[in-house]
C-alpha cells in the first residue's frame, strides 16, 4: 500500500503562516482604541515551550479570543491555533478566511493531535457554541457539561494548559431575547413543530440570542475588556492517565477553579479602574455583572 500524504486539505494547518506584525498591529488599532483591552500576566507569560490556552466564552464569542491571541502574537511573537466547530467549515468563503487567514482549524481529536506533533500553541474553548448562546443570567457562566476532550488531548501530549479568563465582553450587549423567549414564541412553536428547533438547535441549547448594543443597534457598546494569564497546569506526568476520565476530570476542575479565581480578581480590577472618560461612560449604560460560580 503506498504510503498517504498529508496534504493541506487534509490538514490546512500545516501551510499556515501569520500575517507580519505590522498588518496585526494596524488591523488592531481601531479594536484597542474602542475597547482599550488590558492584560494582566502577559508579560511574565513563558512561551518557550507549546501550551494549550484555554479560557472562557462570552457572549456570540465575537470579542473574546482574538483580543488577546493577536496581542500575544505582537508581544510574544507566537500565533495560538484556534479549534473552531465543523460548523464553519462548511460555509463557503468564511472557511477560506478563517484557515487561511487565522490558521483557524476544524476540531477534533486528529486536527489537534497535528498541531500538537507541530509544537503549535492551542487555544480553545470548551464550552464551544452554548457557551456562546447565552441566555439571561448566564453571564461568566462556564458551560462545559462534561466536556473533557481538551484535557485527554493535553494529557496524552504532555501539555501545559494555561487558563485565560475573558472579562468585559457581557457588558457589551444586553439580551432582548434569549432562546427560552424565542422558542416560547409564535415563531418559535413553529419552529419546534417542524423539527428545526431539535435538529438545528438542539432545543435552544445552540441557538444564539437577540442582542442590542448602543441604542437599539448591534453595535456593541465600548466595554473595557480584561484578559487574564493564569498559572500553568502541568499534565506532563499524566501521559499514561490520559485515558482516565477521574484524573481528566480532576485537570479539568484545576482549569475551573483557575478561571473563577481569575474572574473574581478581574472584577476587582475593574472597580477600581480610573478609565472614566465621558464618551465611554455616555456610551455605556450597561450595569457591570458580578460573576457567580458556575454549573
Amino acid at each position: 500500500m503506498a504510503k498517504q500524504t498529508v496534504t493541506k486539505k487534509t490538514h490546512p494547518a500545516l501551510d499556515f503562516k501569520p500575517a507580519p506584525k505590522a498588518f496585526v498591529r494596524t488591523f488592531m488599532a481601531p479594536f484597542k482604541f474602542y475597547f482599550s483591552p488590558q492584560f494582566y500576566g502577559l508579560d511574565e507569560l513563558d512561551v518557550s515551550k507549546p501550551a494549550m490556552y484555554v479560557s472562557n466564552h462570552t457572549i456570540l464569542g465575537i470579542l473574546d479570543g482574538f483580543p488577546f491571541g493577536s496581542e500575544i502574537y505582537l508581544r510574544k511573537g507566537i500565533m495560538l491555533r484556534a479549534l473552531a466547530d465543523s460548523a464553519h467549515f462548511k460555509v463557503p468563503v468564511w472557511r477560506d478566511v478563517l484557515s487561511q487567514s487565522f490558521g483557524v482549524v476544524e476540531a477534533s481529536r486528529k486536527n489537534c493531535g497535528v498541531l500538537m506533533k507541530q509544537k503549535e500553541s492551542l487555544i480553545v474553548y470548551p464550552g464551544g457554541a452554548r457557551e456562546i448562546c447565552k441566555k439571561r443570567g448566564e453571564e461568566y457562566i462556564l458551560q462545559w457539561a462534561d466536556r473533557k476532550g481538551f484535557v485527554r488531548m493535553a494529557m496524552e501530549y504532555g501539555y501545559d494548559i494555561i487558563p485565560v479568563a475573558a472579562v468585559g465582553a457581557e457588558e457589551a450587549f444586553t439580551i432582548i431575547k434569549d432562546a427560552d423567549d424565542i422558542l416560547n414564541s409564535p415563531f418559535g412553536k413553529f419552529l419546534k413543530f417542524i423539527g428545526v428547533a431539535e435538529h438545528y438547535f438542539k432545543n435552544g441549547e445552540l441557538m444564539p440570542p437577540v442582542v442590542r448594543g448602543i441604542g437599539g443597534t448591534f453595535i456593541p457598546r465600548p466595554a473595557k475588556l480584561y484578559f487574564s494569564f493564569g498559572k500553568r497546569i502541568s499534565t506532563a506526568k499524566l501521559k499514561a492517565k490520559f485515558e482516565d476520565e477521574e484524573t481528566q476530570e480532576l485537570v479539568k476542575k484545576k482549569v475551573e477553579d483557575s478561571l473563577h479565581k481569575q474572574f473574581q480578581e478581574l472584577f476587582e480590577i475593574r472597580n477600581h479602574d480610573t478609565d472614566r472618560s465621558k464618551w465611554r461612560r455616555l456610551l455605556n449604560m450597561k450595569k457591570p455583572v458580578v460573576v457567580r460560580k458556575g454549573k
